[in-house]
Order: C-alpha cells, then sequence, then structure tokens
C-alpha cells in the first residue's frame, strides 16, 4: 500500500511538472495581461495580436493583408506553418515598426509570406520525417521563394537561423519562433552587393570594384559571371565572404582607384579565397571546422568567440562574420572584416 501511495505522488509530481512546462512554452509568445490562449480556441493570427514579442511581426503582417489568412481556419493554404520572428529578430535586421509603416504592401506580402509553408501544419518532428540529416533541404514558401531547413544536433535552422521555441501548436497551423527575419533573394550573389553597395550598405563599394576589376583578364575565371551563375544546380551556389571597404583599407587599398591599379592575376586569385563552392550557411559553421575555398586554399571556422573564419594564407588574422546569411539566388553572402589571403603567392 505504501509502495502504490508514493508511487501515486511521483506520478503527480510528473503530471504536474508536465503541465507547468507546457504552460511556460505557450505563455512565451502570449502576452502575459491576458489569458493564455490555447489550442483548441486559438488561431496563429490570433497567437501573434496576442504575442508580447511578436509585435513587429503583428505590424508587418497586418499590414501585408495576411494577418486575416492567418486568423481564419477557412483560408485557402491552411493550414499553415508559421515561421515566427520575435521582435530581437526584426530589430537586429534593422525593421521596426516606422520601416514597416514606409514599405509597400507588395514588399510586405512577399516577405511575410515567406515565412509561411501553406497546406501542413509541420511540427519539427513532421519536418525530420520530411529531411532526415539532410541539410539546408530547399522548401518552397507561400510566396513562391525556396527556405532551407536543418535538424542536427544542435537545434533547428532555418536560413542558418535557430527556431528558438518550437511546435506552438494553433488551430489552424503551427508556430516556430525564429531567431532570425528571412528575407527572400532578390538576385544573384553579384546582383545583390551591387544593390546593397548602392542602396543601404555602401560599405561594400570596393568589394563590387575589386570583383569587376577581377573580372578583365583573360587567363582567369570571370568572377562577375561566377558569381552571377543561375544557381539551378548545387554545384552552381556558392558562399562569398565579402570584405567591407575597411577591410580593404586595412591592406593599403584606400579607394576605388587604388583598387583599379592592383594586378589583375592576384586579385582574382585573392577573391577566389574568399568564395566556398556550396551554400553555406552560419548554422553550418561548427560542422566542419574546415571549409576549401574556390582557390582550393584552406579556410578554418570557429565559433568560440563568435563566428570566425581565418585562412591558411594569413593564419595571424581571423575574419570576424559581422553579417550572416544574405541569401540570393544562386547561393549567399556573408559580410567579414578581414580579407582572406590565399596560401600560394599572389
Amino acid at each position: 500500500m505504501e509502495k502504490r501511495l508514493k508511487k501515486l505522488q511521483i506520478e503527480k509530481k510528473i503530471l504536474f511538472i508536465s503541465c507547468c512546462i507546457a504552460f511556460a512554452q505557450i505563455a512565451c509568445v502570449k502576452n502575459m495581461s491576458t489569458q493564455p490562449l490555447t489550442p483548441s480556441t486559438s488561431t496563429i493570427g490570433q497567437i501573434i495580436q496576442q504575442g508580447t514579442n511578436l509585435s513587429i511581426l503583428d505590424s508587418a503582417m497586418s499590414k501585408s493583408g495576411l494577418l486575416a489568412t492567418l486568423d481564419s481556419t477557412n483560408s485557402g493554404g491552411a493550414p499553415f506553418t508559421l515561421f515566427a520572428p520575435v521582435n530581437t529578430a526584426f530589430m537586429n535586421a534593422g525593421i521596426y515598426d516606422s520601416n514597416i509603416a514606409k514599405d509597400s504592401v507588395s514588399y510586405l506580402r512577399r516577405l511575410m509570406a515567406y515565412h509561411l509553408y501553406a497546406g501542413n501544419a509541420n511540427t519539427v518532428a513532421d519536418w525530420y520525417g520530411l529531411i532526415g540529416n539532410m541539410r539546408n533541404y530547399p522548401i518552397q514558401s507561400a510566396s513562391g521563394d525556396y527556405f532551407y531547413l536543418t535538424i542536427d544536433s544542435t537545434g533547428f535552422y532555418v536560413n542558418g537561423y535557430a527556431v528558438t521555441q518550437t511546435d506552438v501548436i494553433a488551430k489552424n497551423g503551427v508556430i516556430q519562433a525564429l531567431s532570425g527575419v528571412l528575407i527572400p533573394p532578390n538576385g544573384s550573389i553579384y546582383q545583390t552587393l551591387v544593390s546593397l553597395s548602392t542602396s543601404s550598405d555602401t560599405s561594400l563599394s570596393f568589394i563590387v570594384a575589386a570583383i569587376q576589376r577581377a573580372s578583365q583578364g583573360f587567363n582567369q575565371i570571370n568572377l562577375t559571371s561566377l558569381l552571377s551563375s543561375s544557381g539551378q544546380y548545387i554545384d552552381s551556389t556558392y558562399t562569398f565572404f565579402a570584405p567591407t571597404n575597411a577591410a580593404f583599407m586595412a591592406i593599403g587599398d584606400s579607394s576605388i582607384a587604388a583598387i583599379q591599379q592592383i594586378p589583375i592575376d592576384s586579385l582574382n586569385r585573392l577573391l577566389l579565397t574568399n568564395i566556398i563552392p556550396g551554400q553555406v550557411f552560419s548554422s553550418d559553421f561548427p560542422l566542419d571546422s574546415v571549409r576549401f575555398s574556390y582557390a582550393g586554399d584552406s579556410l578554418f571556422f570557429s565559433t568560440i568567440l563568435g563566428n570566425t573564419i581565418t585562412s591558411v594564407g594569413d593564419s595571424s588574422i581571423s575574419a570576424s562574420i559581422i553579417q550572416t546569411n544574405i541569401l540570393a539566388t544562386n547561393g549567399l553572402i556573408h559580410i567579414v572584416n578581414q580579407i582572406l589571403y590565399p596560401y600560394s603567392p599572389f
């Protein structure tokens, strides 16, 4: 009798702890000043509207016109899986309510639809059943653009960004809270660099000039063509570590005019060391400590003190990766604060 009583007490404790965990998981994305919404009565739209850390997502979804879709159980495409960036994800991407107020509806609709997978309410277990151990598995979003999923022993990642809370079940789907904003691609690696250098990030103007200069030779790989490839096949996708203007200045190239004086052969060899074949998201950095550049040089990754990369050509300097996972139609870009040097003389 005493053993049965102890067993019953243990089972009650386990049940109590399980309920607490479940409540905490749901309440984490809800407004704590209201009654927690339950899976049986809450739509994805309602959860977004009530979430204290989903207010910027609420603004973007509302203006895009998709919030009403996510507030219905009869909308075309339902059920949905929503990868929901939390407020800090938006702020880290420089997106605030004030920006959203100025953005066009068409821009926001594509941006928000890129975070939606229509037709299935997929939990982490469902996604794992689909992609298994494959890395950066392409999935077509509701916008028509593809995002890339990885599930491994360290977590669940979308375009390199970690899912911070999994399987928030709603009446019309599932929410996966996300640490980053998914930006759909708007051109090739080269086109994206040109666009950034003339609009939001003028600190990339030197690397665009360097690519153009390095593509003028007759016996070298044409970098403009390489970084403008279609990306239709895996062997035509690339990861480019783009040095900032300050990185060029650190080696004495203080202007575009100075870059135009660098020998084409040398510049071409230098920039090929900054390219890795295939897509390598930030979530892939811990996987392999060594990768090989397009030129064949070893690149060493470390996540001990932030994301850093060191080339075999100059092991005394580690380049910090200051912005990650800028998606392009033929790969992606990481912005770095140092130029990666090749091993052989150039």
